[in-house]
């Protein structure tokens, strides 16, 4: 009986030390490729993650367009500059970028800018920041924003008003603690009044980017 209890404590002094040099983390590295950052030599700072796809150290040739492509871009052009030329581009929307938001537009649509703008009622508008404008046939994607000069967006303030009253409600539990709060926030309405392509869309009048920051 005394030899059995001397193995089971020499057995059990064994197995204990073995799982303290192996420690919880040295197990899971095997498994989580997350836990190899914290070894030595790969704690600090990297540039490129296990779990992600390597980047090439060789540069990517970008194939040129052959003369068929090029064919067919140089007559879907011409096709755009002809329908532009002709007014026969239908109902142009366009997408603008106007107080932080986006807003996707048509003539005589009317929008809503919350929060403290300047311009008074009557006051006229050229929205600048236009990301997109596209009609029945075609779309110009800005990158990110079109040129100025290319597309015209007009529009006039109609109305300023305050919203609908909004409340915030606040309470602490078991505290006798409530406070609601009203409140009403501007509200500044613009109509679209048109939107316009000026002239051809492959011949640019400016260099965009130098001749006015955004």
């Amino acid at each position: 009986m005394a030899a059995l209890t001397i193995f089971s404590n020499t057995f059990r002094l064994a197995t204990s030390s073995c799982l303290k040099k192996l420690g919880p983390t040295s197990i899971c590295k095997a498994t989580h490729p997350a836990l190899r950052l914290w070894e030595p030599g790969t704690a600090a700072y990297r540039t490129h993650l296990p779990w992600m796809p390597k980047t090439p150290k060789h540069q990517v040739e970008i194939e040129n367009l052959t003369e068929e492509k090029e064919k067919l871009v140089t007559d879907v052009i011409k096709e755009i500059n002809k329908q532009i030329a002709t007014d026969n581009v239908g109902r142009l929307f366009a997408v603008i970028h106007l107080c932080g938001k986006q807003f996707k537009v048509t003539e005589n649509d009317i929008i809503i800018v919350q929060g403290y703008w300047p311009p008074n009622i009557g006051d006229t508008l050229k929205l600048e920041k236009v990301l997109l404008v596209g009609s029945t046939d075609f779309t110009l994607v800005g990158k990110p924003i079109l040129n100025r000069e290319l597309v015209s967006v007009d529009a006039t303030i109609i109305e300023k008003t305050l919203s609908h009253t909004k409340y915030h409600f606040r309470m602490q539990r078991r505290k006798q603690y409530r406070r609601l709060h009203f409140y009403r926030v501007q509200h500044t309405m613009l109509r679209i009044n048109s939107i316009n392509i000026n002239g051809d869309i492959d011949k640019r009048k400016e260099v965009e980017g130098l001749d006015r920051i955004y």
